[in-house]
C-alpha cells in the first residue's frame, strides 16, 4: 500500500514560470554527504505587474504560455530533508536560442548528462514572413510577442555534481526530415523531453520529430559511445504506421542486459501510455503497446528491490500527479494506481519526475498550478 508522506514546494516565485523538472542524487565528492540536485525549465510569468483588473479583461490574467525568449535551465540544491542548500541559480545560456525541459542522466555520483532542446525566438514581423514561406514556428505573437523556430535537441556535460557545464552540443540530424528552414537549419534530433540510459559501452538518448512521409510526430534514438561527446542516428522507437496517434516524450529504462523499454506519450487518441520493448539495446523495436493508463508523460523509475515506478502528470479532472507500480520485466502492473496529488487547478501541470531516496521513499517532483495560477516546482515523498 502506497502512501503520500509530504508534499513540498521546491521552489515558487510570482515572476517565473518554473517547469519541466528533473532530479538526482549526487556528490561534490567523495567526502560529502549526497545531495539532491533539482533542473528545471524558468521563464518570466509577467503577471506580477498587474493589480486588480476589470472582469472584462480578467483572461489576460490567465495567458502564460511553454515559449519565452528568455527561459532557462535553473539548478537548485536540497539534502535529503527537501531543504533548500542554494538558491537557485541559471546555468550558462544559450546564446542562441531559449532552452527548454530538463531531463538528467547520472553517470556516476559527479558526471551528470543534461538533455534538453531549445527555441529559437524571431519578431512577430519576422515570423509573419516565414510563415508565409511555408516555414511552421510555434508560439501565439499576442501572448509572447515572438515566434518561435524548433532549434533542436542538445546535451551538456557536467563533471562536478552539476556546478558547472559543458557548452550546448546539438545532435547531428534526423534522416528522412524536411529542413526546419530549408537550406539553413535541419531537423537536429526534433525535441526531447524523457529519460536517456546508459548501458554497458553507450548512452542511449530518446527523441521525437516528425518524418517526411508523416503527418503526426513519431518517437527516435540517437546514441554515443564516448559519455555524450559525440552522437549518432541509431533506430525509429516507434511510429504509427497509419498516422493516427502522435507519439512523443518518451522516456527509456533499462530493464536487465539487452532489453530496453520507452515509455511514450500518445497524444493523438485517448491519452494512454504507450510501452515499447527492445531486446537488443535499442537496435530494433518491437511494435508498441498500449497500457491502461491514462496520462503523460511518464517518468519509470528502477527500484532497489527491482520492481519499476512509473509517475505521469494527470491532465483531466480532478488535475494532478499520479503513479503506478509495475514488475521488474515492465510487463505487468502491480496493485491499484497511485493518487499523488488531485488538486490542481487546471491541466496545466505535470511532468514528474522520481528518484529513490537512500531510506526506500521515492521523492517525485513536477511543476503543479492552484488557485494563485502560480506555476511551480513541488516534490511529493510517496512510501511505497
Amino acid at each position: 500500500m502506497a502512501s503520500v508522506i509530504k508534499n513540498t514546494v521546491l521552489y515558487k516565485d510570482t515572476h517565473y514560470f518554473a517547469s519541466f523538472p528533473s532530479i538526482s542524487l549526487v556528490k561534490q565528492d567523495r567526502n560529502t554527504p549526497p545531495r539532491l540536485l533539482l533542473l528545471f525549465r524558468r521563464a518570466r510569468d509577467s503577471r506580477w505587474l498587474l493589480d486588480a483588473i476589470d472582469e472584462e479583461s480578467k483572461w489576460i490574467k490567465q495567458q502564460v504560455d511553454h515559449v519565452d525568449s528568455r527561459s532557462q535551465i535553473t539548478r537548485m540544491y536540497f539534502n535529503l530533508d527537501l531543504e533548500p542548500v542554494s538558491e537557485a541559480v541559471s546555468l550558462s545560456i544559450n546564446p542562441d536560442a531559449a532552452d527548454q525541459d530538463a531531463s538528467i542522466l547520472k553517470l556516476s555520483d559527479q558526471h551528470l548528462l543534461l538533455s534538453s532542446f531549445s527555441w529559437y525566438p524571431v519578431h512577430v514581423e519576422l515570423a509573419n514572413a516565414l510563415r508565409k514561406q511555408g516555414n511552421h514556428l510555434f508560439g501565439r505573437a499576442n501572448i509572447t510577442g515572438c515566434g518561435y523556430i524548433l532549434w533542436g535537441v542538445y546535451t551538456r556535460y557536467s563533471q562536478d555534481g552539476g556546478i558547472s557545464w559543458s557548452e550546448h552540443n546539438y545532435l547531428p540530424a534526423l534522416p528522412n526530415t524536411h529542413d526546419i528552414i530549408p537550406g539553413k537549419r535541419p531537423v537536429l534530433g526534433g525535441s526531447c523531453r524523457g529519460q536517456a540510459v546508459k548501458t554497458d559501452s553507450e548512452i542511449l538518448l530518446p527523441v521525437y520529430a516528425t518524418l517526411k512521409q508523416d503527418s503526426v510526430n513519431s518517437c527516435h534514438l540517437y546514441t554515443s559511445t564516448d559519455n555524450g561527446k559525440s552522437w549518432h542516428y541509431h533506430s525509429v522507437i516507434a511510429r504509427d504506421p497509419e498516422q493516427k496517434n502522435a507519439l512523443n516524450e518518451p522516456s527509456l529504462l533499462h530493464i536487465e542486459n539487452d532489453t530496453v523499454m520507452a515509455f511514450i506519450r500518445n497524444s493523438s487518441h485517448s491519452d494512454r501510455i504507450v510501452t515499447a520493448c527492445s531486446w537488443n539495446r535499442g537496435r530494433t523495436w518491437e511494435n508498441y503497446q498500449e497500457l491502461d493508463i491514462i496520462g503523460h508523460p511518464v517518468h519509470p523509475l528502477k527500484l532497489s528491490d527491482g520492481r519499476i515506478f512509473i509517475c505521469y502528470g494527470y491532465r483531466h479532472k480532478p488535475f494532478g500527479i499520479r503513479a503506478h507500480l509495475m514488475d521488474s520485466t515492465g510487463s505487468q502492473l502491480i496493485g491499484d494506481e497511485i493518487i499523488i496529488r488531485d488538486d490542481g487547478s487546471c491541466g496545466d501541470l505535470g511532468y514528474p519526475w522520481a528518484v529513490e531516496l537512500p531510506n526506500g521513499n521515492v521523492l517525485v517532483v513536477y511543476y503543479f498550478t492552484l488557485e494563485d495560477g502560480i506555476r511551480h516546482i513541488t516534490g511529493s515523498i510517496v512510501e511505497l
